[in-house]
């Protein structure tokens, strides 16, 4: 499938192709709001924007490809914030830190929770349908953390490390511990989670061990 429509990039289709898909978009994301995926609903989504059935499908096919253009736009948000959190970071290990207090911050800070239980729960929904765009969005929100672990391993600080592959299992660890948190199922505090992530992370990439 082809990457979700983007204000962006999208200037092939015209100004107002790209103004439509933006105020789909922005209904969709105060229906699921109110209801989560299982109450967004194309015809909620086309009152909320006060458009036309044939314009929600000039642009998606369904429901869970918008769900998906939504979550790629937050991925986008996610990525952009933790980028310029990491970059105001000093040393790799310091920045490793950052990534993982901003991206458990998702999970533990209450303005934020909301949003990131729809999407780090709901993204499930979708992966089977769309793999290969919910692997893409991943990385977006990995990029920083990836290229904090490269500056490592350049600077000697992780000498074996592998960006991409300890990335994702830093990722993974703290995808468990937002998960715990937003449902509910797990009882650590934020300072642990954040000291529980960061100590594995930053000691994972220090070891010589290949």
């Amino acid at each position: 499938m082809a990457e979700p429509p983007k204000a962006s990039t999208a200037s092939s289709v015209g100004q107002g192709s790209v103004d439509e898909v933006e105020q789909l978009l922005t209904a969709a994301e105060a229906v699921l709001a109110r209801g989560g995926y299982e109450q967004l609903r194309v015809d909620d989504v086309l009152d909320e924007a006060g458009l036309s059935t044939r314009a929600f499908y000039r642009h998606f096919r369904g429901k869970s490809e918008l769900f998906l253009a939504l979550f790629d736009r937050e991925a986008a948000r996610a990525g952009d914030r933790l980028g310029r959190k990491v970059a105001a970071a000093g040393t790799p290990a310091e920045k490793v830190e950052v990534w993982v207090a901003a991206t458990l911050a998702l999970a533990y800070d209450g303005r934020l929770a909301a949003r990131t239980r729809v999407f780090l729960v709901e993204r499930q929904v979708i992966a089977s349908e769309f793999p290969d765009d919910v692997i893409r969005c991943v990385r977006r929100q990995l990029a920083p953390l990836e290229e904090a672990i490269a500056e490592g391993r350049s600077s000697g600080a992780f000498p074996s490390a592998e960006p991409e592959r300890d990335a994702l299992a830093i990722h993974h660890l703290c995808s468990g511990l937002m998960t715990d948190k937003l449902l509910g199922t797990g009882a650590m505090t934020r300072d642990c989670a954040v000291a529980l992530a960061t100590r594995f992370a930053v000691t994972t990439l220090r070891s010589d061990a290949t």
